[in-house]
């Protein structure tokens, strides 16, 4: 497998329709507060991911509102595809980072290609940049979420690898897949894999300290969230 050197890369996000967002916050949140979190997040996450270097951020959804909030942020917009219509790529969560990957693969076929939560409130830009030198000399390289199970980033270098394998039991699919683990098994880039899905994962997100957009919603909320 033929490794490009470079030190470029790309970082594609997939975010579904905001009707969806965030279910297993609706113990703690409404749906008009979920929204907002969703969207607060996936601008937090592009705002770290631009700051780490990448020299394309792509944003793939099916909701307009979602693209206009990633234009706003200077992220690209695209349609997210029908669910199965990607080939190799089961599910629609990994369709639409396939989907993503393809497009920015047009303008920099040789950067390295890193599929990324949307839901990084805590992600600095230096623990990304980080991550993706670590998976410099690697066709495949994988950080794992902070439960250890599921995948936070994946990082592509060979220009023709799009499969991807997002969801429960990711971190070792991708494993199993030729993905090198750069986290090696410790806790390194705890910011980095600290996706928000349950309250849980929100109370780690604001012990670890989120950025100044979610932190702007968390505050603006009407009901206590996770000790506020």
């Amino acid at each position: 497998m033929l490794v490009p050197a470079t030190d470029a890369f790309t970082v594609v996000l997939a975010v579904k329709g905001l009707a969806d967002a965030k279910s297993r916050l609706a113990p703690v949140l409404g749906p008009a507060d979920r929204r907002d979190l969703v969207l607060a997040m996936l601008a937090d996450t592009v705002d770290a991911a631009q700051g780490a270097g990448a020299i394309d951020v792509v944003v793939v959804t099916p909701d307009a509102t979602v693209a206009a909030a990633a234009q706003a942020v200077g992220a690209r917009a695209v349609a997210d595809p029908s669910p199965g219509t990607r080939p190799g790529a089961p599910g629609p969560l990994n369709a639409a980072l396939a989907h993503g990957v393809d497009t920015v693969r047009m303008s920099a076929p040789y950067a390295h290609a890193v599929a990324l939560q949307a839901d990084l409130p805590t992600l600095r830009p230096d623990s990304l940049h980080a991550a993706v030198a670590a998976a410099h000399g690697h066709g495949r390289a994988v950080v794992p979420d902070r439960s250890g199970e599921g995948t936070a980033a994946l990082v592509l270098a060979d220009p023709v690898d799009r499969t991807i394998l997002f969801g429960m039991g990711s971190a070792a699919a991708h494993r199993d897949s030729g993905a090198v683990d750069l986290t090696d098994g410790d806790d390194r880039w705890p910011d980095l894999r600290t996706d928000v899905d349950t309250v849980e994962d929100l109370a780690a997100a604001r012990r670890l300290g989120v950025g100044v957009r979610t932190d702007r919603v968390l505050r603006g909320l009407n009901a206590p969230v996770c000790g506020r």
